[in-house]
Parts: structure tokens; sequence; C-alpha cells
């Protein structure tokens, strides 16, 4: 599975608190969406833009905090493709594996500044290549079953279920 998008750089401990504020809690999508990196400074407008197809690239402990899934479904809500951190708070990342959102870690990920460059997951390779200058770095591999719950779409297509049941 190879997954490419443009990357949206975060930083270190991005908590899920500041991702996905408390008071845009709904079982509505739209007011869960609307809500999406609305407490991150400087990043509230990219929140509210069209991120169809882009790769979230952060630092160490992306995720952490609140455990409301409604702080992982806005990711799937904005189209965002995969998550990539150079480490994942735990309950976040088994929260947004379970919606069939890729979030792997990249221990030997560089601090980056800019966003908006070409980045190519390879799942099978456990790879991550970021931009044009070729720069390529190992990706902690996935455990099997976070494998198979990816490739069906989440928890719910890995289990049998889908939409019209």
């Amino acid at each position: 599975m190879i997954i490419t998008g443009n990357a949206l750089v975060m930083g270190d401990n991005v908590n899920t608190d500041v991702l996905h504020p408390s008071q845009f809690f709904s079982l509505d999508d739209n007011k869960v969406r609307s809500g999406f990196m609305q407490a991150a400074s400087g990043y509230e407008q990219v929140g509210t833009g069209d991120l169809s197809g882009r790769i979230i690239l952060a630092g160490d402990n992306f995720g952490c905090g609140s455990s409301r899934e409604t702080g992982a479904r806005v990711f799937v809500l904005a189209g965002v493709r995969a998550i990539v951190a150079r480490s994942l708070a735990r309950i976040f990342s088994s929260n947004v594996r379970n919606l069939g959102l890729l979030a792997v870690e990249c221990p030997t990920l560089p601090s980056l500044t800019e966003s908006g460059f070409e980045v190519e997951i390879d799942l099978e390779n456990s790879t991550l290549d970021i931009g044009t200058e070729g720069q390529r770095f190992a990706l902690k591999r996935l455990d099997p079953f976070w494998e198979a719950v990816i490739r069906e779409g989440g928890l719910m297509g890995f289990l049998g279920f889908n939409n019209s049941q």
C-alpha cells in the first residue's frame, strides 16, 4: 500500500484538545469538522480549509490528551490520508487506526518547519519519502493486526461490517 499527499507539518506534544476542542464534540459530523484545529495557534485557517489528501507529519507524542473519539474522527472528516510522527500517543493512534486512518511512527523524522511538499508512505516497505530531495526514512513497522485493519478501511470493515448493514 502506497499513500501519497502533501505534508502538513505540526510539532511536538500536539494535544487532541487543541486539535479538536471539546465544545465541538457532537454526533453531527459538520459540527465536529468545524472544530478541527480551532485551538491550535496558527492552524485555525488550515483546520477549516480543504485537507483532502494531506499527510500530517509531526514530532513527539502527537495526539496526547483526551481519548474522545471525535478527536480522531475529525481527521477522517477533514480528508487527511495519514499521520506520521516521531511518536504517537497510544490511545490516539488506536482511535485513528480503528477508523481506518493510517498512523505510523518514524523515530528518525527530523524537525520540519515548512508544509506543502510531496510525501510518500510505502507501508509494504515501511518507508517514508519526503519531497523531491530523495529523503527516505524508516517507519516503525505496524503490527500485522493494524495493517489488516487499515487495509479494510477500519475496524468495522475488518470485522465484516459495512455502512449498509
